[in-house]
């Protein structure tokens, strides 16, 4: 329990129950030194006030005759501080006694503390006697509750300075304490922000011996990630570039040799078609309509071919075109699904790897949508921004199904997007259906937050 508690609390705790251990020690002492100055003030009272009255009793037996001398002394004894005097005549009983000047009333002790330093009460009786006759005593009977009230007095004052002093000392450690600790809430912070992706964090302004070690840490582990960041980031957009490179080679070779060829396997399937009617060679003119047949066939699939290596669109038309020419296509072929389109003029000055993803992130979020959504409406959003291009494909449709497994389309996109430094998020989309949010920078550079100022 007490490790899960912040440093700071610890340490307050730490140095309350030192404190607290402390005042119970001198509360123990003061209890001890209490009982035995009473104890010593009650002795030395009753000591006085036993003299006090064999004098009073010596000088009055000498003066007057006995039977006198109670009343007397009812008219001369005064209570001593700490003692009360009981006065008894022997013929009439008690007599009153004068009352001592009495200080300041202070206020009782309460009974538990007093229980506690109350010494054994005693009583002294020194009796009035001459030629075997008594005629009376006085009682002297000790009375600490006056010393008992002072000492109360005393220790609550003294328990409440010290009280004072606890609080002050518990708010100024928590105070230095605070502000000794307060670079963890910047290190906290910064390593919250690499744990978000921020790779350029950097803590600067932190001072203090002992934080310039893990400060130092901190800021050369986020140049290493940053570091190995950059290359992996620029090794994954080589290998899109080479990727799209290999498939452009394929895709040229496929137009440039395999469609002439296929060219001209139509024209001599039609021309042997011709002389077969012209000869009336029934068998002749079948074989060559299945060869033209054939040949249609592999031109459709060799056209398929070339648009998924490479759009024949791209590196020919502008992007904004490029992506206006699918989207007609999509219309085309889709008839009955409303389709809401916003796309910018133009993009300016952008890479032919980003204008490839932007078309297959299009191209992919669409197809998804037709194929396993059956929407009635599908929205195409495409802004562009000073330093990065943000997409977004939603429809109305069916929605993400429970367990759904993200096919090898979508992945390929979600890694060629991350490649060139930017995000791809599929979701459900309010209100129904799915959602595809797409940012993509318009260089390879990541954009670089300014550093983490220190609060101290």
């Amino acid at each position: 329990m007490f490790d899960r508690l912040h440093l700071r609390w610890q340490v307050i705790l730490c140095v309350a129950g030192l404190q607290a251990v402390a005042l119970a020690l001198a509360g123990w002492v003061m209890l001890e030194n209490a009982r035995n100055a009473i104890r010593v003030e009650m002795t030395s009272a009753e000591s006085a006030a036993r003299a006090q009255v064999i004098a009073a009793v010596g000088t009055a037996m000498r003066e007057l005759p006995p039977e006198r001398v109670p009343a007397v002394l009812s008219e001369q004894l005064v209570e001593p501080r700490h003692v009360r005097l009981a006065l008894f005549d022997a013929r009439t009983g008690p007599l009153p006694v004068l009352s001592g000047s009495r200080e300041a009333e202070i206020a009782a002790a309460p009974a538990w503390f007093a229980a506690l330093v109350t010494p054994p009460q005693r009583e002294t009786r020194l009796s009035i006697v001459k030629n075997g006759r008594d005629y009376g005593f006085v009682s002297l009977t000790t009375a600490p509750q006056d010393e008992i009230a002072e000492i109360w007095a005393d220790a609550v004052a003294l328990f409440a300075t010290l009280g004072a002093a606890l609080l002050a000392t518990a708010l100024v450690v928590a105070a230095v304490i605070g502000r000794g600790l307060r670079p963890l809430g910047t290190i906290n912070r910064g390593l919250a922000a690499l744990q978000a992706g921020d790779l350029t964090t950097r803590i600067a302004g932190v001072r203090g011996a002992d934080f310039a070690p893990i400060v130092g840490g901190f800021n050369a582990l986020s140049q290493g990630l940053e570091t190995s960041e950059a290359a992996r980031a620029a090794l994954a957009r080589k290998i899109v570039e080479l990727g799209d490179a290999e498939r452009r080679a394929i895709a040229m070779e496929l137009h440039d040799e395999f469609g002439p060829c296929l060219f001209g396997l139509k024209v001599k399937a039609g021309a042997i078609l011709r002389a077969a009617e012209r000869s009336g060679d029934a068998t002749l003119r079948r074989d060559a309509g299945t060869v033209g047949s054939i040949v249609d066939q592999i031109q459709a699939a060799n056209t398929r071919l070339l648009t998924t290596l490479r759009p024949m669109t791209i590196g020919q038309l502008p992007l904004v075109e490029a992506l206006e020419d699918m989207i007609a296509g999509f219309r085309s072929t889709h008839s009955g699904v409303q389709w809401e389109v916003s796309l910018p003029r133009s993009v300016p000055g952008t890479e032919e790897i980003v204008d490839l993803t932007v078309y297959r992130v299009v191209q992919e979020g669409v197809t998804n949508a037709l194929r396993h959504g059956n929407p009635g409406r599908v929205r195409i959003a495409m802004a562009v921004m000073p330093d990065e291009i943000a997409l977004g494909i939603e429809d109305n449709g069916a929605g993400l199904g429970a367990g759904l497994i993200e096919g090898r389309g979508l992945t390929a996109m979600r890694d060629r997007v991350y490649a060139l430094g930017g995000a791809l998020v599929l979701g459900p989309r309010p209100g129904g259906g799915t959602r595809l949010s797409a940012r993509l920078p318009l260089t390879g550079a990541r954009t670089r937050r300014p550093e983490m100022e220190a609060l101290s």
